[in-house]
């Protein structure tokens, strides 16, 4: 290896360790918030993100040993790349099913309140009902009262 290679790899570590290092630090001050790293949009856990992020680091994490221990870039096996493109697409999928519900975006007490405000509109029987969250309408008109 000469001199400028070794000159360059110590500069690339270097700077991926302040990297890792700024990073650490803005996830410890709370720059970076990580609680909702593994959870949907409705605050439940997310198994397509758990699996994911574990497949990532392990793959990503050999693969750093195996380059520090060789003196080449290692052939990454076809198994490997076919199983995180499975677990990204399992994300994926999970995830357009989640947006495609309103189970999956809001949370039960966003959805006992809708409830709550359709039951309004449908006992009284008005065209529109106020709440304390806004008002709501069906959109038909109001016939209640006629001229005379």
């Amino acid at each position: 290896m000469t001199m400028m290679q070794t000159i360059c790899g110590y500069g690339v570590c270097l700077f991926m360790g302040l990297l890792c290092a700024t990073l650490l630090w803005m996830i410890w001050t709370g720059k970076i918030d990580l609680s909702t790293l593994l959870t949907e949009a409705n605050g439940q856990a997310s198994m397509s993100r758990l699996q994911l992020l574990i497949f990532t680091l392990v793959v990503a994490i050999s693969l750093f040993i195996l380059v520090e221990r060789g003196t080449s870039f290692p052939t990454i096996p076809d198994g490997v790349l076919t199983l995180l493109g499975i677990s990204a697409s399992t994300y994926a999928v999970g995830k357009a099913i989640s947006y495609s519900r309103d189970e999956g975006v809001t949370t039960p007490v966003e959805r006992a309140s809708v409830r709550a405000t359709a039951q309004a509109l449908s006992a009284t029987g008005a065209a529109s009902v106020v709440t304390p969250g806004g008002t709501a309408s069906t959109g038909a008109t109001d016939t209640g009262h006629q001229g005379s």
